[in-house]
């Protein structure tokens, strides 16, 4: 019976560690990764820098744009996922978003400067957007989707449509070449929105259009005021991960309990590597 039961164990060991192999052998991608995210992405230092970074995004500009967010989840899938990596890198600003950033920053000797997470800053930038703009909610599913379209319509734009988070790819193309909206707010969640946005700025005709596209996350279910936010004293000492965790224990377990984990052993074990790029980050 002992032994039966230790061969079980051990298999199901082995079994485990096949399962990590692989990540294991490409742990040193991970600061490579990093680097090239905090590269790219545009610290805001003061509400005037972000104010200067994210007015050119609300003007006419000839072309399509990508504003998208980078946090610890983000990190951790485009380690994991190559085609996920490069959509973030495409992005015409990305942004610093959540606590899990700011340690890395941090790690890497740069100053993580304001956290610039899609919930907070989306309702900013449709209160700057015009009122006869066209927007297009590309996300989510009903009856979110319809609640934060009447938000939108409450704030005074009527010239808006939606569609729903389940759909190919070519659907959506085909939707936003056939009615070009001036701001496009993808509520899908990552990468599938990334990877979208990529499409989208790579399609010859919509390439083309004066079209802005955000990366929005959850952002059509907080607007819809059917999932709520967290308390703002949560919001602003960084707790608003563990609000989430709480609320969704099953959902958000793997994403802030064991990839957060390892998100921080690897910035803790690369802590040296992180600091020779970001002075090299510094230094460009």
């Amino acid at each position: 019976m002992r032994r039966g039961l230790a061969a079980v164990a051990s298999l199901g060991y082995h079994m485990q560690a096949r399962r990590l192999l692989p990540e294991i052998e490409t742990m040193s991608e991970f600061v490579t990764t990093a680097a090239a995210l905090l590269a790219k992405q545009s610290p805001c230092r003061s509400p005037q820098e972000a104010q200067a970074r994210l007015a050119p995004l609300l003007e006419p500009a000839g072309g399509l744009r990508v504003l998208s967010f980078v946090n610890a989840h983000a990190v951790m899938l485009a380690w994991r996922d190559p085609g996920f990596r490069a959509a973030l890198l495409a992005a015409d600003l990305l942004l610093r978003d959540g606590v899990g950033m700011a340690l890395l920053m941090r790690r890497a000797g740069l100053a993580p400067g304001l956290n610039m997470n899609g919930t907070d800053l989306i309702p900013q930038l449709l209160a700057q957007l015009p009122r006869q703009s066209r927007v297009a909610l590309l996300g989510s599913r009903e009856p979110a989707l319809g609640q934060a379209a009447a938000r939108l319509r409450m704030m005074g734009f009527e010239d808006l449509y939606t569609c729903d988070g389940f759909r190919e790819e070519a659907e959506y193309i085909a939707l936003l070449r056939e009615s070009p909206p001036q701001l496009v707010i993808l509520g899908m969640g990552m990468p599938k929105q990334e990877r979208l946005a990529l499409r989208l700025a790579s399609d010859p005709v919509l390439a083309q259009q004066d079209m802005l596209v955000i990366n929005g996350g959850a952002i059509l279910d907080f607007l819809s005021g059917l999932t709520p936010r967290a308390p703002l004293w949560m919001r602003r000492s960084g707790g608003e991960w563990l609000f989430r965790l709480l609320r969704e224990p099953r959902r958000m377990f793997r994403r802030y309990c064991i990839n957060g984990a390892l998100f921080w052993a690897l910035s803790l074990i690369y802590a040296r590597r992180l600091k020779t790029l970001g002075r090299q980050a510094k230094a460009r």
